[in-house]
């Protein structure tokens, strides 16, 4: 019994000494700088300070049977460095910083751990880890955390332009502890950092700043969180280009910001949650909504005060060629012009007032009746505006215009109003959707009305006009998220012009040169009445905004064709000081009756 005894010591012995003995021999300790250019597997373990490690040569670091195939040992200042199409592979902590001070990683490459923590940094403090484009860390659980076991890890830096992700239903991908401080996280354009997990995708401690660039998405649902925060003091930067897909809740009773940098006019909104405070700032200056976080471009509202001056001075062009018109005396001639208009408006990041491009197409027709002088105008137009936002518009209006005395000054007035379909569309970004935009559609009609006098002189002098221009707009209520009360708006404007003319008589020919000097100024409040999913706001537009001077220039072709009519050819250009410019060409057919 006792020598079966002897020999069974021998036999357990025996395994325990080679089990260490082949474990040894699967690890080696480093210092210094360090290099792996082909395959290996044995584990790297830093045995000093300073210690620097690379993985080059399409080599891979393989562990996969044990955890920590690179183990900083609580070393401080160490370097790991994975070139692109080298990785390094291990069962848990692939990455072992626990306890390090001034860790540095910087992955072109793989890192992957097939259980948990592709890098760990468990009471680790100082640390950069720099995922570059095509580098990708990830992991069954946490690719990152950042945990706590004695010593509180801060000043953690994570600067991503690659792929971060975990594959467990109930994880983060980048997990700080809630104590964790000072830290600092960057997803650069093109980085995406993802889960498909019940658990938030990025969770950060106190006094740390998020910004993301890029993507930061929940695949298991837009309705599962993105980002979570659990302390006090942080800033999360959602800058323009960058997508998030989920709620972004601030679960602590505490007070965080969040701050949106997606350009001026840039729809969007955030869905937030959590017994928290968000303090929501903008940092392009547009107008933001509580109630999570939502912002609209006001172009549509704070464009009707230009475009009705754009639209009185058409009607005005238009009047003024069938008022030269020769057979505009004797009522025999039918004024038939066709219109077509490009315009341009510079964004001004001061005043917010938003860029776009202008497009239409119009149709007027003037016939001349007993005392006066029949309008009606057809006319189809597109705006668009630089930030996904879109409006055709289809407008009808009919109009008289009366020319009342021959005195020095002939005394013109006109009288038109219109109805006009509205048909927007605008992209909005929002971490509702799992796409992380949203096309959302608005369909309304308004109504306006225009009306001027002119002084025409037969002298030198210029001619004066004077006009008035309304608009109404009625409630109306986007496919999500806006809703806009009614809308009025009333300017005035003052204006010179002349036209002169040199003929041909021979080939029955004029060429005219014409110009309009004219100013605008809104004279009702500037102000719009909107909600953000339900929460009520009201925006002021800029006061530089509200007024406007036009210099429209044109230069006229007329042929006379006999027992026809006369043809008119005009091309006309427009300048501004809201920084405004168009080019316009207008095509008229004076019919004899």
């Amino acid at each position: 019994m006792k020598k079966k005894f002897l020999y069974f010591f021998q036999i357990f012995f025996t395994f325990i000494f080679f089990s260490i003995l082949s474990n040894y021999s699967l690890a080696a300790n480093i210092t210094g700088d360090n290099t792996i250019s082909s395959d290996s597997s044995t584990q790297q373990k830093f045995n000093a300070d300073d210690t620097s490690l690379t993985i080059t040569g399409s080599s891979t670091l393989d562990r996969n049977t044990g955890q920590k195939p690179i183990h900083i040992n609580e070393k401080s200042n160490g370097t790991v460095t994975i070139h692109s199409g080298s990785s390094a592979v291990g069962t848990a902590n692939t990455i072992a910083g626990d306890d390090t001070t001034g860790l540095t990683v910087n992955n072109s490459g793989t890192i992957t751990s097939t259980g948990s923590k592709a890098i760990n940094l468990l009471d680790g403090t100082d640390a950069s880890i720099v995922n570059n484009s095509g580098g990708i860390i990830n992991s069954k659980t946490n690719a990152i955390s950042i945990s706590k076991n004695g010593t509180t890890p801060d000043n953690i830096t994570i600067t991503n332009s690659g792929t971060i992700y975990t594959t467990n239903g109930s994880t983060n991908t980048i997990l700080f502890h809630s104590s964790a401080t000072g830290s600092t996280i960057t997803n650069n354009s093109g980085g995406h950092i993802y889960n498909t997990s019940t658990n938030a995708v990025i969770a950060i401690g106190k006094t740390t700043t998020l910004t993301n660039s890029g993507k930061i998405e929940n695949k298991q649902s837009p309705s599962e969180e993105s980002i979570k925060v659990q302390g006090g003091n942080n800033t999360i930067i959602l800058k323009d280009g960058g997508i998030v897909i989920g709620t972004i809740q601030n679960s602590s009773a505490n007070t965080n910001t969040l701050k949106i940098q997606h350009g001026v006019g840039q729809g969007y909104f955030y869905e937030t949650s959590g017994s928290g405070t968000f303090n929501l700032e903008d940092a392009d200056g547009n107008q933001i909504v509580q109630g999570s976080a939502g912002s609209v471009g006001q172009g549509g509202n704070e464009n009707i005060d230009e475009l009705l001056g754009y639209k009185s001075l058409n009607i005005r062009k238009s009047l003024n060629k069938f008022l030269k018109s020769e057979g505009f005396k004797n009522k025999k001639t039918e004024w038939q012009g066709i219109q077509a208009t490009s315009l341009e408006r510079k964004e001004n990041t001061k005043n917010l007032a938003l860029g776009y491009e202008f497009y239409s197409l119009g149709v007027n027709i003037i016939r001349p009746l007993e005392n006066e002088n029949i309008i009606a105008s057809f006319e189809y137009s597109e705006q668009d505006f630089q930030k996904d936002h879109d409006i055709a518009r289809y407008n009808i209006s009919f109009g008289v215009h009366f020319n009342e005395s021959e005195n020095k000054f002939k005394d013109n007035s006109f009288i038109l109003a219109g109805a006009t379909l509205n048909e927007g569309k605008r992209k909005i970004l929002t971490n509702t959707t799992s796409s992380g935009t949203l096309d959302i559609t608005d369909t309304y009609e308004s109504f306006e009305i225009h009306t001027g006098k002119m002084f025409q002189n037969k002298s030198l002098l210029p001619n004066i006009g004077t006009n008035l221009s309304y608009s109404f707009t009625p409630s109306h209520t986007e496919s999500k998220y806006y809703s806009w009360e009614d809308k009025h708006v009333a300017n005035f404007s003052v204006d010179l012009n002349d036209e002169y003319n040199l003929e041909f008589k021979k080939n029955k020919s004029k060429i005219g040169i014409g110009w309009i000097l004219d100013y605008r100024t809104l004279i009702t409040d500037s102000k719009t009445e909107y909600s953000v999913n339900g929460t009520e706001a009201t925006y002021h537009q800029d006061d530089e905004l509200i007024k406007e001077m036009t210099l429209s220039v044109n230069i006229n072709y007329e042929k006379t064709f006999y027992k026809f009519g006369k043809m008119l050819i005009s091309i006309d250009g427009k300048s501004t000081t809201q920084d405004v410019s168009s080019i316009g060409a207008n095509i008229s057919l004076v019919k004899i009756l």
